[in-house]
C-alpha cells in the first residue's frame, strides 16, 4: 500500500513539474516554423512560393520517377532494369503493393501542399507589394495545376486536396466518385487563375523576381490550358490559346537542335524555346536531392541520365521501331534528321559521330550495330552522371506548334497546320513539303503529325499521351502495331493505362478507392 502510495505521488509530482516546465520546453525551431509564425513578410511569401519550385527536382517529379513513367510507358523505350518496379510500370504489370509507388505520389503532393499554404498565407500578409503578391499567388495557381495534371494523367481518380488539412477528415481525403474530368475542371481553374496573374517575362516586372528566369510565365500558363484542352479533345478552346502563346512573340525555335540539351548555363539561359522547365545544375554538393527537406549540400542533378546512360544504370533502351523511325528522312544534304543525333546514341561515321562517352566507339565494346539513348545522358563527353545539369523540358515552343497545328487539322484548317509543322522541319534542315502536307486529308495530316511528333519530341514524355489521346490503345489494329513496336504492350490490359494508387495510402486512408489498374 504504501509502495503504490509513493508510486502515485511521485507520479504527481513529476506530473507538477512537467507541466510547470511546459513553457520552458515550448522552444521554436527556426528551422520549423509553423504558418503563423512564418507567414509575416514579404521575403518569406518568396521563398515559399520557391519552395512549390523545389518539389519539381525531387525524385517524384522530374528529377527521375515522371520522365520515366512516361517514356517507358510508351513505345519509344523499353526497360531492361534489374528493378521490378521499372519493368513492371513500363509492361503494365507493376502490383500496387509495390512500394516505390509512393514515390510519384508524395512528390506531387508535396507540391499541391506548398501551393495550398501559399494560397492560404499569401494573401493576408501586410508587407507584400500588391503586383508581386498577384505574381507569387499566379505562380502557386500554375504549380498546383501541373501537380494535379500530372496526378490526373497517371492515377486518373486523385483526391483534390485544395486547401491544408484543418481535420481528421480532411486529413484523410476521399477520392471516391471523383473523375479525370473534375480533375481537368480544377486544373483549368486554377490555370486560368494564373493566365491573368503571371507576367509575360519577369524582365520589366519590379521586385525580387526581377529579371529571373525559370519562373511561371503566362505563356506557360496558356501552353498547359491549352494542352489540357487537347488532351479532352476541345480543339476549339485549345486553339485560341496556343495561338496567343505564338502570337506573344516571346519564343521562337533555337537555331540548332542540340542547344536544347546541354548542360551549359549560358546556352540554356539563351534559348528562346523552353517554355517551363525543371532547373538542374552540376554541382557536385555532398546531398542528393532524391527528396526530404532541401538544404544548400542540396546536388540538385537530374537523376534521369544515369537511369538512362548506358554507362551508368542503363535501366532503358531505344525501341528498333523509335530507332527506324527516326532514320527514314533525311535532311537536304543526305544527313540524317539532326533529332536524331540528339536522341540516339549510335555509330554513325557517315554523319561523323564515331565515340560515346567522350571515347571512341570500339574502345566502349560497343559493335557498330548497337545504340542506345543519348537525349538527357552524358553520353557526348562522358561526364558524371551524378552531376547531371540538363535542366528537364516540360513545355517547349515546338511542341506548341505541333499541338496547335493538330488543333488546326482537327477544325478544317490542314493548309495553316501544314506551315507550322514545317516551322518545326526547317530547324531541322529537312525538305519543304508544306504544299504536299496543306494537300493532305485529316487522316493523312495526321499520320504524318504523329512522325513529325516523334521526331521532334523522342523520349521527352510526350509519345505515351499521344498514344492515349488518339485511341490507339481502344483500337484493336493500333494496339497490334504497338506491340510490334514494343513488347511491353503484350501485357498491356484494359485500364492498365494507369499506374494503380499505391496501396500503402489505400492502407492508411480508409476514405480511399483504387483506380483500373488496382
Amino acid at each position: 500500500m504504501k509502495a503504490t502510495q509513493l508510486k502515485i505521488y511521485s507520479l504527481l509530482f513529476f506530473l507538477f513539474l512537467l507541466n510547470s516546465c511546459t513553457d520552458r520546453l515550448d522552444i521554436v525551431d527556426p528551422n520549423r516554423l509553423s504558418s503563423e509564425q512564418y507567414y509575416a513578410n514579404q521575403d518569406q511569401a518568396v521563398a515559399a512560393v520557391d519552395a512549390i519550385y523545389n518539389a519539381l527536382i525531387i525524385d517524384g517529379m522530374y528529377q527521375r520517377i515522371t520522365p520515366i513513367y512516361n517514356d517507358g510507358r510508351g513505345d519509344e523505350l523499353s526497360s531492361r532494369s534489374p528493378w521490378t518496379f521499372m519493368t513492371g510500370f513500363s509492361a503494365f504489370t507493376v502490383p500496387a503493393t509495390d512500394g516505390a509507388l509512393e514515390i510519384f505520389w508524395a512528390g506531387h503532393y508535396i507540391m499541391v501542399s506548398r501551393a495550398n499554404q501559399v494560397l492560404e498565407n499569401v494573401p493576408g500578409i501586410e508587407d507584400v507589394d500588391e503586383t508581386l503578391r498577384g505574381r507569387l499567388l499566379g505562380q502557386a495557381y500554375f504549380l498546383r495545376a501541373l501537380a494535379y495534371f500530372n496526378l490526373t494523367n497517371v492515377l486518373d481518380n486523385v483526391p483534390l486536396i485544395l486547401q491544408t488539412p484543418q481535420n481528421q477528415d480532411e486529413f484523410y481525403p476521399s477520392n471516391a466518385g471523383v473523375t479525370q474530368e473534375q480533375v481537368y475542371d480544377q486544373v483549368k481553374a486554377d490555370l486560368e487563375m494564373a493566365i491573368n496573374m503571371l507576367p509575360v517575362n519577369y524582365n520589366n516586372v519590379d521586385g525580387p523576381d526581377k529579371g529571373q528566369a525559370g519562373r511561371a510565365t503566362k505563356g506557360a500558363a496558356q501552353s498547359l490550358l491549352g494542352t489540357v484542352y487537347l488532351y479532352e479533345g476541345d480543339y476549339d478552346n485549345a486553339l485560341p490559346l496556343f495561338q496567343a502563346v505564338i502570337n506573344s512573340n516571346e519564343y521562337s525555335l533555337a537555331a540548332n537542335y542540340f542547344d536544347l540539351f546541354t548542360q551549359d548555363p549560358s546556352i540554356e539561359a539563351s534559348n528562346p524555346g523552353r517554355i517551363f522547365w525543371a532547373d538542374f545544375t552540376t554541382s557536385t554538393a555532398s546531398e542528393f536531392n532524391w527528396g526530404g527537406d532541401p538544404n544548400v549540400n542540396w546536388r540538385q542533378f537530374l537523376a534521369l541520365t544515369p537511369t538512362y546512360s548506358v554507362g551508368d544504370f542503363f535501366d532503358f533502351y531505344p525501341t528498333s521501331f523509335l530507332y527506324n523511325e527516326m532514320r527514314e528522312e533525311k535532311t537536304i544534304d543526305d544527313h540524317f534528321d539532326p533529332r536524331y543525333h540528339a536522341a540516339i546514341l549510335s555509330y554513325e561515321p557517315n554523319d561523323g559521330y564515331t565515340t560515346a562517352y567522350g571515347v571512341p566507339w570500339a574502345d566502349r565494346g560497343f559493335a557498330d550495330t548497337d545504340y542506345f539513348i543519348k537525349k538527357y545522358t552524358n553520353a557526348v563527353n562522358g561526364s558524371d552522371a551524378f552531376s547531371s545539369g540538363f535542366n528537364y523540358h516540360i513545355i517547349r515552343y515546338a511542341d506548341v506548334l505541333l499541338m496547335y497545328a493538330e488543333c488546326l487539322a482537327n477544325t478544317g484548317s490542314i493548309a495553316q497546320a501544314a506551315s507550322y509543322v514545317q516551322q518545326v522541319r526547317d530547324r531541322a534542315n529537312l525538305p519543304d513539303r508544306e504544299a504536299e502536307f496543306a494537300g493532305y486529308s485529316r487522316e493523312q495530316f495526321m499520320d504524318q503529325l504523329e512522325h513529325e511528333r516523334i521526331m521532334e519530341l523522342a523520349i521527352e514524355g510526350k509519345r505515351w499521351y499521344d498514344i492515349k489521346r488518339w485511341g490507339y490503345l481502344e483500337n484493336t489494329t493500333k494496339l497490334d502495331e504497338l506491340k510490334s513496336h514494343d513488347f511491353e504492350f503484350n501485357t498491356y490490359s484494359t485500364g492498365k493505362d494507369f499506374i494503380p494508387i499505391p496501396q500503402t495510402e489505400l492502407d492508411r486512408n480508409s476514405n480511399l478507392v483504387g483506380n483500373s489498374a488496382n
